[in-house]
């Protein structure tokens, strides 16, 4: 009981007031050191493109692109790529979405041009891009660009 009273009989203490005040700003301190190491852990900016490279196959009026990587678990969701017509200076860029309705192909028409992507949800090496409905004496020049950073993961040129 001795110890006890001598809490009670010493009237030296910090005013309720300030203590609040204190104990908020301890609050509020901690609250923004675990916000801040919680977001450095939980954002997931990529640090690099990844490289994909490729090769061009042409063929009368269609092209074969053919896809090398090492790269694991790069989703064809992630990508974009351009299409251009070097010796004209048309091009379209294309941002990929979703697989068609039948699950097998990703396909896009530019003009009299069709571009098929591989049906698959992760880009692995010997995947083919089709190209069809080409122009003969044109000059062709196609990128696919990872959309997290904006890098090019490969490009590929040829003459037609």
């Amino acid at each position: 009981m001795k110890a006890n009273r001598k809490f009670v009989e010493g009237r030296e203490a910090v005013s309720a007031v300030i203590g609040v005040i204190l104990m908020v700003a301890i609050t509020v301190a901690i609250a923004a050191a675990v916000y801040i190491y919680i977001s450095g852990i939980l954002t997931t900016t990529p640090k690099s493109t990844p490289a994909v490279p490729l090769s061009s196959a042409p063929s009368g009026t269609d092209c074969t692109i053919t896809v090398s990587t090492s790269e694991p678990g790069i989703k064809w969701n992630s990508t974009s790529f351009t299409f251009v017509n070097v010796s004209n200076g048309t091009s379209i860029t294309v941002k990929y979405t979703k697989l068609n309705d039948s699950g097998s192909v990703k396909y896009y028409q530019w003009g009299n041009v069709n571009i098929t992507l591989p049906g698959t949800e992760k880009i692995t090496s010997g995947q083919i891009i089709k190209i069809t409905g080409l122009g003969s004496d044109y000059s062709y020049k196609f990128t696919l660009i990872y959309n997290p950073t904006g890098g090019v993961m490969g490009t590929t040129d040829w003459t037609q």
